[in-house]
């Protein structure tokens, strides 16, 4: 492969991420309308779990690492995230797919119940369960640090996993520009931020979110995607050190 198919090779993967973490940040920030219904089954979705399922198909030790108490592997909770998108897309019911958006969203993610799901990273990381621990203050330094600033800082977890999303996307676009314009050095030293802020405040909780999800969504499209999510985290932290390190080689 010469060098700027490398070149297009490597953009696009870096688009495909940016496109994920945007997906996710939306899908578990609560966007439950018909536009976010049609996220789902757009071709872009489609295209970008495939492009993770053949980065997992490169990386048989990650696909094969199990999740909770479901025992899913992360290469089979991106299958499920592909056949979900597979019949949603052939049922084709954008208004469907939006009423189940709206019903079990707050089932899972907002009020206390059987099937609640604690989407924040504080609870999985400290002994007391506790919002707002010192992890959370890690995450805000993180966003500081890029220049970003939650609307709602102060009352709003920095540490929910849709602001996390947010955080990635946005940094993920930075990446893919700086990438676009030949700055190696910038784009190397964005991808180390974010690999760092992946191993510190998402792969320490993201397999527990995914399993709670599995296991309490018994419709099963946020646990189609929450196992996806924990699938991309583990690739994408390996993919953001690799492509730093060829970078700051090159």
């Amino acid at each position: 492969m010469g060098n700027k198919e490398q070149e297009a090779c490597t953009a696009m993967k870096l688009a495909q991420r940016t496109y994920l973490c945007s997906l996710f940040h939306g899908l578990f920030g609560g966007a439950a309308d018909k536009k976010m219904a049609a996220l789902l089954i757009a071709d872009e979705t489609k295209g970008a779990l495939s492009w993770l399922e053949e980065s997992l198909a490169h990386d048989k030790e990650i696909a094969a690492k199990r999740i909770g108490l479901s025992e899913r592997t992360l290469g089979e909770c991106v299958d499920e995230a592909l056949a979900c998108v597979d019949k949603l897309a052939s049922d084709g019911d954008v208004e469907g797919i939006a009423t189940v958006l709206r019903e079990d969203y707050p089932k899972l993610f907002q009020v206390p119940g059987d099937a609640f799901v604690r989407p924040w990273e504080s609870p999985y990381v400290s002994t007391d369960g506790m919002l707002f621990r010192e992890s959370t203050l890690d995450v805000r330094s993180f966003y500081h640090d890029a220049g970003f600033h939650l609307k709602a800082e102060q009352h709003f977890p920095d540490d929910h996993i849709a602001a996390m999303m947010d955080y990635l996307a946005k940094m993920g676009q930075r990446t893919y520009e700086a990438y676009a314009d030949g700055d190696d050095a910038a784009t190397a030293e964005l991808l180390r931020t974010q690999a760092d802020f992946v191993r510190k405040h998402v792969l320490t909780w993201v397999d527990a979110f995914a399993d709670k999800v599995v296991q309490n969504d018994t419709r099963a499209y946020y646990a189609a995607f929450a196992g996806a999510l924990a699938a991309f985290a583990w690739t994408d932290g390996a993919f953001a050190d690799e492509l730093a390190r060829e970078l700051a080689a090159a």
